[in-house]
């Protein structure tokens, strides 16, 4: 506790005061002056005193009440600036802990990756080996078929988990080409193609003749494109139908797709494209995933510098997915 006169020669208590405060010293300071109230009040407070009192007038009392006030103040704002220290140590240990759990599950997921992709290798060669022997039985043909397909989707399970870890870990990497939306698109169509004849969809493609330019990666964008014409599949009742339409506009590409499934319900719209986000297993108790498919699409539009929206009326309804491409500039 400090009890400073305001005149003090060359310098005045305030000149002082705030010297001090720039130093660091935090003691509580109770400010002396002659003059009136209405000039150095609000500038000695504003300097950091705990108090001001005019000398005129000035009791026993009256300093006593104000030491014992500005001793009070001082304690509470000291207990202040100790809980806000420690609870700031407590969330930079929180935030520290959070960061490491985010980055055991990346370290995780690419491990699991890796770990399930080993085994495919040899599965599907061995797969290869059956389809070669031209094996005429039908009930093993039957079952290479089957095993076939569920090799296909466990890879592109795996497939989608490395993608995944790479984006969290900043890992992946495009291979930006001179494309046409047709070669992408005809990719993706064949690929597709049999996922949709599976599930009994028809496919109504309205893509120009007209080639259409963009710069991309050809293995993503088709993985993209692939994703969400097999996530209409998943979720489209057989007999279904699914639009994919290409059309260039304003300076970028729209491809929309369009189906007529189970919808979107309206509480889930906005997480569709957020990581593990799934569609109530009880509109399609058939399908399953990890929930991570538009999650991806979402990234590596954004990567390609477009962007990526999901519509729907409601369940029972169908969805819309709706990518924007930028086009290569002219000149």
């Amino acid at each position: 506790m400090y009890l400073l006169d305001f005149r003090l020669g060359e310098k005045t208590g305030i000149d002082l005061l705030r010297e001090a405060r720039a130093r660091g010293r935090s003691a509580p300071v109770i400010l002396f002056t002659g003059q009136g109230r209405a000039r150095t009040d609000s500038e000695a407070l504003d300097a950091g005193a705990a108090d001001y009192l005019e000398k005129a007038g000035l009791t026993s009392a009256v300093l006593d009440r104000a030491i014992r006030y500005a001793v009070a103040q001082s304690r509470a704002a000291a207990e202040l600036e100790q809980k806000v220290r420690e609870r700031t140590d407590e969330l930079a240990r929180a935030n520290e802990a959070l960061r490491d759990a985010d980055r055991r599950k990346d370290e995780f997921l690419a491990l699991l990756a890796h770990e399930l992709r080993n085994p495919l290798t040899p599965i599907t060669n061995a797969l290869e080996i059956l389809r070669l022997a031209n094996d005429t039985g039908d009930t093993v043909r039957r079952q290479r078929e089957r095993m076939e397909r569920q090799v296909a989707q466990l890879k592109r399970l795996v497939e989608d988990l490395l993608d995944v870890s790479r984006i969290t870990t900043g890992k992946l990497r495009l291979t930006i080409d001179a494309l046409t939306v047709q070669e992408v698109m005809e990719s993706v169509i064949d690929m597709s193609r049999s996922q949709l004849d599976k599930a009994k969809l028809e496919l109504i493609a309205d893509v120009p003749a007209e080639p259409v330019r963009i710069a991309g990666d050809r293995v993503r964008l088709t993985h993209v494109f692939c994703n969400i014409l097999n996530n209409a599949a998943k979720f489209t009742e057989p007999g279904g139908k699914v639009w994919l339409t290409v059309a260039p506009t304003g300076g970028r590409v729209t491809v929309t797709i369009r189906d007529t499934g189970v919808g979107i319900p309206a509480d889930v719209l906005p997480q569709v494209f957020a990581l593990f986000t799934q569609v109530d297993r009880t509109l399609n108790r058939s399908q399953s995933g990890l929930g991570i498919g538009l999650a991806l699409v979402r990234r590596l539009v954004e990567m390609h510098g477009g962007t990526v929206s999901a519509h729907s009326d409601g369940v029972g309804t169908g969805a819309t997915i709706t990518v924007h491409l930028p086009l290569p500039r002219r000149g």
